[in-house]
């Protein structure tokens, strides 16, 4: 295996991992935000001394809201992680040219063995 396709693996894993992580933070927050929106407009009707058209208008707007506060959130995930994972790829190219500099690009059985142990 060669540095260059071991670099590629690393890097594909922990952006693998990195999504799995956004999309289980994702999933937490949605259901935060759909939960407490339904409480609140439970409560809101229940006690509210407006009119179900008052009511209803004030049960859009804060679905409206919450869907911006979960789009704002879920964009800025999106760029954050675009931004690691081009920050990921700038090093790792850079150090591949570094060891392809020195003609060090295949891994040698013995590189392999210990890089397993450490794991």
């Amino acid at each position: 295996m060669s540095l260059a396709k071991y670099i590629e693996q690393r890097r594909i894993e922990k952006e693998r991992e990195v999504r799995r992580k956004i999309r289980k933070e994702r999933l937490s927050t949605v259901a935060k935000v759909v939960a407490g929106a339904t409480v609140g407009a439970g409560v809101g009707i229940l006690f509210a001394p407006k009119s179900g058209k008052e009511t209803r208008e004030d049960i859009v707007k804060a679905t409206k809201d919450s869907v911006e506060y979960v789009n704002e959130n879920v964009n800025n995930a999106v760029k954050i992680v675009a931004d690691k994972a081009k920050e990921v790829k700038e090093v790792a190219v850079e150090k591949y040219d570094n060891f392809s500099n020195r003609n060090m690009t295949e891994i040698t059985p013995e590189v392999e063995v210990e890089v397993e142990v450490k794991k």
